[in-house]
């Protein structure tokens, strides 16, 4: 199977992008080699679940996919979340892979090389391995999954459809990975999962501890980036994760997402939390950290909220002031407690989004102003290609335009002299 070319086209959040890795590292070892869409010999979709608005995106992209007579390969969590769109989409596809971790994907293609079609693999049951080196996209950033499936059962979520239950990955195993990643000369490792906040609590530990024990036996000069952490966990541990923030080689950047500023549509979400809690852990983790970059989420017209509900939720972006907020409109996901409820109208989902976004592009830009005139070292960890600038982060993960031709891996001084939208050095 050597000399031959894949495309890999990928959808959704950062554990996602790492099983496209996983998936071009088992690929490459065989022979294949990453091309574009125009010369690849096979086409693979890794796919998300989690918006409605980008299941739409997938199905269009798999309708252009499969009229290039190309076999095509689909993966990741739309196929347990929607599998029978999938089919419908491109019956004739070569093959449906629940799992990017487990499969053996080299065998796959040996099976499709034969003429088999139609091919569908279930996902393991057997616990997944953490990732250690292995394909990068990046020379600056590794991406180190922690976990995988979740503990919540969100009403709007279909996690759990997709992934499962919570599967920590051992903290000796996460160390080892740890170790070999900065060897190998990364910068940056991103911990990351369905729900960071969540990790160890399935087998007696919890993230801070995972903190702690990277950053007190794994020397050298890097940076941890914690991803999303949802406040139903981290409220039980708030102090101690604080205390593991205090070191040197994490970045200070925490994403929390509340979703909704009612603890009556909050309930009905089944979070397991109140905006009390977010306004706590974000008021504990700024008095530790003044300049934390702080990221969240607001769906906006889940089925229950009402205009008054609505307005407690911009209520609480301008208390809490976040640097950065995914909004999104209510979509309902197959298989969730949500998609039985009566949506909104179209144009309520259409006001509040636009409502909520206006307010959140001001807060951060205010936010972003008060970057204006910060001097000091950044970690060059990014190309824009799209619009030819390299980009640095600050120890609290804030993106920063660079003029001018850099190294990735560098580490500038730089001064902010231009604060909108966007930070510029």
């Amino acid at each position: 199977m050597t000399n031959k070319t894949v495309f890999i086209d990928t959808y959704g959040c950062t554990a996602n992008k790492n099983d496209s890795e996983i998936l071009i590292g088992k690929l490459n070892a065989v022979g294949f080699k990453l091309s574009s869409l125009e010369v690849a010999d096979y086409i693979i979709v890794n796919t998300c679940g989690v918006k409605a608005v980008t299941e739409e995106r997938i199905i269009s992209k798999l309708k252009e996919l499969s009229r290039r007579n190309k076999p095509l390969i689909v993966v990741g969590c739309l196929t347990k979340i929607n599998p029978k769109r999938i089919r419908e989409t491109v019956p004739h596809f070569a093959a449906i892979i629940e799992s990017a971790k487990t499969v053996d994907i080299a065998n796959v293609i040996k099976d499709i090389e034969n003429g088999k079609k139609n091919l569908i693999f279930k996902a393991s049951e057997r616990k997944p391995l953490a990732c250690g080196v292995g394909f990068s996209y990046s020379p600056v950033i590794k991406i180190l999954q922690i976990s995988e499936g979740c503990l919540s059962n969100c009403s709007f979520c279909g996690t759990q459809i997709a992934k499962g239950k919570l599967r920590s990955f051992e903290l000796s195993e996460l160390i080892n990975a740890a170790k070999a990643i900065v060897a190998s000369g990364f910068r940056e490792i991103h911990l990351t999962s369905q729900d960071c906040g969540a990790y160890g609590l399935d087998c007696g530990t919890n993230l801070a501890k995972l903190l702690k024990e990277i950053t007190a036996k794994v020397a050298g000069k890097y940076f941890l980036r914690i991803g999303m952490a949802n406040p139903t966990y981290v409220k039980t541990f708030v102090d101690e994760l604080i205390e593991a923030f205090k070191h040197q080689n994490v970045f200070k950047f925490l994403h929390v997402p509340v979703q909704s500023g009612s603890d009556k549509v909050l309930a009905d979400m089944k979070r397991g939390h109140s905006a009390a809690d977010v306004i706590n852990i974000v008021a504990k983790f700024r008095k530790a950290f003044p300049e934390i970059q702080i990221w969240t989420d607001i769906i906006v017209g889940y089925p229950t909220e009402t205009e008054e509900y609505f307005r407690l939720s911009l209520e609480l972006i301008e208390k809490i002031q976040p640097d950065y907020v995914n909004v999104s409109r209510f979509g309902a996901r197959p298989g969730t407690a949500a998609a039985q409820l009566k949506p909104l109208k179209t144009e309520v989902l259409k006001d509040r989004s636009r409502r909520m976004s206006e307010l959140c592009r001001a807060i951060t830009l205010e936010r972003n102003k008060k970057w204006l005139g910060w001097s000091g070292a950044v970690l060059v960890d990014e190309f824009n290609r799209e619009k030819q600038n390299f980009v640095g982060r600050n120890f609290a993960y804030k993106p920063i335009v660079l003029r001018g031709k850099h190294q990735l891996g560098e580490i500038l001084e730089i001064k902010i002299k231009n604060a909108g939208q966007v930070l510029f050095a």
